[in-house]
C-alpha cells in the first residue's frame, strides 16, 4: 500500500504490571512529523518489556490471528481486565490528506463451561469443570481529519462491545449503513460468534474485514486496511522469546522485509541452528537474499564477519525439489558453525535484516526488547546515533546500557516510573548541554522529576542477605 502510517502514540491499562501508562515519539507540532527513535529505560520489572509485548499483542489482534490463552497473564493483578490503545498518523498519498487514527481493544477472561457435562449434570456444582477463554471484548475505531477551519474532526468507523445485546457495533446509523439487508446481518452475526470462538479480533476477523469492504465508505475501510496491513507486513516485534532460540542453539529467526519490484516479502523464517534445515526452493532464495543484505552491513559492525550459507538438492518425499542448508560464520580462512558465534554477534545477525528494512523505508517499525544484551555499548552507541540522524522507519526498543543516553536526543528516551499509575515520563529540566546519562543518574539519587525513577535498594541490607542466605 503507497499510504504512510507511523506510530504516534501508546496507551497501556492494567496490562501486566502497568496501571497506567502512555508513551510515544516525540512531535515537531509544526510539521506534524516524528521522530523516528524511541528508548525505554528503567529498572527490572517496571514496565519496559511490558510495551514490547503490548506491541506484539496489537500485531497478533489486527493480523486477525487467534490470540493465545496465555494473554491473561497479561492482564494486571487482581484486574479484570487489560487495555491497549494505539494513535497513528496517517497520510494518504491518493488525497494527500493527515489523518490521525485511533484504536484501542479490551482483553478479558470469560468462564467457558462444557456444555456436554452440564447436560450430564444439570444439578451438580460444576465449577470445577469452567474453564476460561480470553476474549477481545471490546474494540474502538475511529480517525480525525482537519477541517477547513483548522481543527480537528473526530469520527468513530466502528465501536464494538461484546456485551451490547441491541448492536452488535455502534455507531447506530454505521451498523444500518453496513447492515442494508439479511445476508449482511447474518455475516455480521457470523463474524461475532467466529471472533469469540476462535479469540480474534472482531473489527479485523477475516470475515468481517469481507463485510466492511463490500460496504464501508472507502475512505473509512482505507483506514481500516492501512492497520492491518502495517499490523502483518511494517510492523515487527523482536522478542526474547526469539532471541533465546538463538541463544539456545536451537533455532535462528531471521525477522526480515525484501522489496522486490512490487514484490514485498516480510516476516519472519526460523533456521534450524543444531542441525541442518530443510527448505523448498522458494523459501531457500528468500533466505539467500537475507544473507546476501545482512552481508553486506554486518562487516562494517564486525570487521572481517561474513555469514555462509552451505546448501545442497535434494528430492523431498512428494518429489518435490527441496534444499538442505546450514549457517556459517567466516573470518579470514576460518569458517565455524554459527551456532558457536557469540550472543551478541547471533543477536545482530537476527535484528539486522529489520533493521535494515527500517533504516530505508519510512513505513517500517521495528520494536526490540533488550536491545543491549550481548551487543558491546560503544557499538550500540554508534548504531543507534547512525539510526537516530539517518533512519526514515521507527525503532522502539528497551535497553539496560547507559551509553545510549549519551548518544540520543533527550526527545526520543523516556524512562519508567515507581508508580505504576503513571509508569513512563520524560526526564524535565534537561538542558541542551546536559548528559541525559548524568541527568538520569541524579534523578534516581537526588530526585527532583516529577516521578520516582528507582525504587531504592540498600547496598548494606543487600550485603547482610549475601551471609544470612549462606548460614541457612
Amino acid at each position: 500500500m503507497n499510504d504512510i502510517i507511523r506510530l504516534k502514540n501508546i496507551y497501556l491499562e492494567n496490562f501486566k504490571n502497568v496501571d497506567k501508562g502512555k508513551l510515544g515519539f516525540s512531535e515537531n507540532n509544526k510539521k506534524n512529523v516524528f521522530s523516528d527513535i524511541l528508548g525505554i529505560y528503567g529498572q527490572n520489572g517496571s514496565g519496559k518489556t511490558a510495551v514490547i509485548e503490548a506491541l506484539d499483542l496489537f500485531k497478533a489482534v489486527l493480523s486477525g490471528r487467534s490470540i493465545s490463552p496465555n494473554t491473561k497473564y497479561l492482564i494486571g493483578n487482581k484486574k479484570e481486565y487489560c487495555k491497549l490503545g494505539f494513535e497513528f498518523l496517517l497520510k494518504n498519498n491518493n488525497d494527500n490528506e493527515l489523518y490521525k487514527v485511533f484504536y484501542d481493544f479490551e482483553i478479558k477472561t470469560r468462564k467457558k463451561i462444557d456444555e456436554e457435562f452440564v447436560s450430564d449434570y444439570l444439578n451438580d456444582d460444576i465449577s470445577e469443570k469452567d474453564e476460561e477463554v480470553i476474549l477481545v471484548n471490546k474494540e474502538s475505531l475511529s480517525f480525525s481529519y482537519k477541517s477547513e477551519s483548522g481543527k480537528w474532526s473526530k469520527i468513530h468507523i466502528m465501536d464494538y462491545n461484546i456485551e451490547n445485546q441491541e448492536y452488535i457495533f455502534t455507531p447506530k446509523g454505521r451498523y444500518d449503513e453496513i447492515a442494508k439487508n439479511i445476508d449482511t446481518k447474518i455475516q455480521i452475526d457470523v463474524a461475532k460468534s467466529m471472533s469469540q470462538e476462535n479469540s480474534t479480533s472482531f473489527i479485523f476477523s477475516n470475515k468481517m474485514i469481507k463485510v466492511l469492504k463490500d460496504n464501508l465508505e472507502d475512505k473509512m475501510f482505507n483506514i481500516v486496511q492501512n492497520l492491518k496491513y502495517y499490523s502483518m507486513f511494517n510492523l515487527f516485534v523482536i522478542n526474547n522469546r526469539q532471541l533465546s532460540m538463538a541463544n539456545s542453539n536451537i533455532a535462528m529467526p531471521f525477522n526480515f522485509r525484501i522489496e522486490d519490484g512490487n514484490k514485498i516479502t516480510g516476516g519472519s523464517i526460523l533456521i534450524n541452528l543444531f542441525e541442518t534445515s530443510e527448505l523448498e526452493e522458494e523459501r531457500y532464495l528468500v533466505i539467500e537474499k537475507i544473507i546476501n543484505q545482512i552481508n553486506i552491513v554486518i562487516s562494517s559492525i564486525i570487521p572481517n564477519l561474513e555469514i555462509l550459507l552451505k546448501s545442497s538438492k535434494f528430492k523431498g518425499k512428494k518429489g518435490n525439489d527441496m534444499i538442505e542448508i546450514k549457517l556459517f560464520s567466516k573470518r579470514g580462512d576460518r569458517e565455524i558453525p554459527l551456532k558457536y558465534e557469540s550472543d551478541g554477534i547471533k543477536k545482530i545477525i537476527c535484528i539486522l535484516s529489520a533493521l535494515i528494512a527500517m533504516y530505508n523505508n519510512e513505513r517500517i517499525l521495528v520494536a526490540i526488547d533488550e536491545l543491549d544484551a550481548g551487543i558491546f555499548e560503544y557499538l550500540l552507541g554508534e548504531i543507534l546515533a547512525i539510526l537516530g540522524n539517518e533512519a526514515k522507519g521507527q525503532l522502539i526498543f528497551t535497553s539496560h546500557n547507559l551509553r545510549a543516553l549519551e548518544t540520543l536526543n533527550k526527545d526520543l528516551v523516556v524512562f519508567t516510573t515507581t508508580n505504576p499509575e503513571n509508569r513512563y515520563i520524560s526526564l524535565t529540566n534537561v538542558k541542551p548541554t546536559n548528559n541525559l546519562r548524568d541527568v538520569y543518574y541524579r534523578g534516581i539519587v537526588l530526585g527532583g522529576q516529577k516521578e520516582e525513577l528507582y525504587d531504592e535498594t540498600n547496598k548494606y541490607e543487600i550485603s547482610y542477605s549475601f551471609r544470612k542466605a549462606w548460614k541457612k
